[in-house]
């Protein structure tokens, strides 16, 4: 409590110090005043230049001094130093803040660099990426490295400075390539037998920025076929590799291709043979196998009966033989050369004919014409069929062989399909009769008279040929297996045979 009036008592002196300081300083200002005021008055009494007069007495006045007056009022003169050390002083404070507002500035912008980075090949850079925000002075920001030029595609180390406020901050820029190549595979269809094709034909749509090298990884056992799988290698120039699987489908062929139309050969020793006549070879794979007809057996100029192999092999080695007799015979001297056959079955066939006819129409025209046209006789020269269909055509005579040869001729001409059936067993004399194809079936027809019966065979099923009976019987039997298979459904319906036409 003592404390704190004692402090009220000091703090009221010293305010009481100030009062008499205040109230010296205005008591002198207002002497000041009135002694201007007095001398101006002076002035304008005497007139410019006079000297003033002095007051009774002829003293002049006393005036107390300005330090007195501070003394006797307790007023302390200021030092004059005291302002230039202010400013001085102001002056050191805003260096020393420049200074340190610079260092901040410094220390913030320059941990704004960094000084590595690392990029994917077929990326880009930028000095963006080394300084990572905005300094604020940019304009004192450059790099030493033109960032345009840079080959990003080969991974490589690139080393630069980036330079801020100064000073230079060494930084790296590493290219690298750590993605792999893309691939495609191409699926494959092959056969058990074949090799297997280069990696660079099995890949498709590679890609990488660098060189690639592709090679098999694996490979797979096609001996047996089936479904398998290969492996691929893509390999870039960085050691990035991929792999790609590609799908093999494999066919193990085991089947030999297949002959047909072969069959035993008599021809005249000297004359041509026409071994691949008819003869046809196809294969569940390959569309073209290869034949070949073996006669190293066969002694040409020799009468005889030889063995002929012919032999068909597909692309996968699977082979097929068949074998056939070729007969050499001594040419008799009855033979007549086909082509002069074919010059009177021609002259028959355009009397018998017209153009606008149906193959059906122009075989039934045959038919009846040989039916009612040759003789028949017992007794004539079949010794071949040259022969026989040429005495038929002229002489128009002859047994059943003359009368199946001359329709066969006619047959010839017209271009329709034909084939010479024997009957077999038999038991005193054989038979022959024609077989022809229509629309692709297969029918028989026999023009040869038969005894108690004035009609002809056109366009019979074998179903209906051997049902055929006729006084007890039928006479047609023959070994099916040696022919085509014959049509199925009938066309009796449509033969009218009184008037050798097809009724509509």
């Amino acid at each position: 409590m003592q404390d704190n009036e004692f402090r009220h008592k000091e703090h009221a002196r010293v305010r009481s110090a100030d009062a008499a300081v205040f109230k010296a300083v205005e008591h002198e200002a207002a002497l000041e005043r009135k002694e201007n005021l007095r001398e101006q008055k002076q002035k304008g009494k005497t007139g410019k230049g006079s000297v003033r007069p002095y007051s009774a007495g002829g003293s002049k006045p006393k005036r107390v001094s300005r330090a007195k007056e501070r003394k006797m009022y307790g007023i302390k003169k200021k030092p004059k130093f005291i302002a230039p050390l202010i400013i001085l002083l102001f002056l050191v404070l805003l260096f020393g803040a420049a200074v340190y507002g610079a260092f901040y500035v410094y220390e913030k912008d320059t941990a704004l660099i960094v000084t590595e980075h690392t990029i994917e090949a077929g990326e880009r850079a930028d000095l963006g990426m080394y300084v990572t925000g905005e300094p604020m002075f940019g304009d004192y920001v450059s790099c030493n490295l033109d960032f345009d030029t840079v080959n990003y595609v080969l991974p490589q180390t690139i080393r630069f400075t980036v330079r801020m406020y100064g000073t230079n901050f060494p930084c790296v820029l590493k290219i690298v390539d750590t993605t792999p190549p893309t691939a495609e595979a191409i699926p494959q269809t092959m056969y058990s037998i074949e090799e297997i094709p280069p990696v660079e034909d099995c890949l498709t749509n590679i890609y990488d920025l660098n060189d690639v090298t592709v090679e098999w990884v694996t490979l797979p056992n096609i001996t047996w076929g089936g479904n398998l799988t290969a492996k691929a290698s893509v390999t870039d120039s960085s050691g990035n590799e991929t792999i790609v699987e590609v799908p093999f489908l494999v066919t193990r062929d085991i089947t030999a291709p297949v002959i047909e139309g072969t069959e035993d050969i008599e021809v005249f020793i000297g004359d041509s043979i026409r071994y691949r006549e008819n003869v046809t070879v196809t294969d569940d794979i390959d569309p073209n196998p290869v034949l070949e007809v073996d006669t190293s057996g066969v002694i040409p100029d020799e009468e005889g009966t030889y063995e002929v192999i012919y032999r068909a092999t597909d692309f996968t080695g699977n082979v097929s033989e068949v074998s056939i007799e070729l007969t050499l015979v001594e040419k008799p001297d009855t033979w007549v050369d086909p082509e002069l056959v074919y010059e009177e079955a021609e002259e028959v066939l355009n009397s018998i004919t017209w153009d606008s006819m149906t193959d059906m129409e122009v075989a039934i025209q045959i038919t009846w014409w040989v039916r009612y046209n040759i003789n028949y006789i017992s007794v004539c020269d079949d010794t071949n069929w040259t022969r026989a269909a040429y005495d038929g055509l002229t002489k128009r005579q002859g047994n059943c062989y003359v009368f199946a040869m001359t329709a066969k001729a006619l047959f010839d001409v017209a271009g329709i399909e034909n084939m010479i059936i024997v009957r077999d067993p038999y038991i005193y004399n054989p038979h022959f009769w024609n077989y022809i194809n229509i629309d692709g079936e297969w029918y028989h027809c026999d023009s040869t008279p038969r005894m108690g019966y004035d009609s002809y065979f056109f366009m019979y099923t074998t179903e209906e040929l051997e049902n055929f009976w006729h006084n007890g019987w039928n006479g047609y039997s023959f070994d099916e297996d040696l022919y085509p298979d014959s049509a199925e459904e009938s066309v009796q319906y449509m033969i009218n045979y009184s008037g050798h036409s097809i009724r509509d």
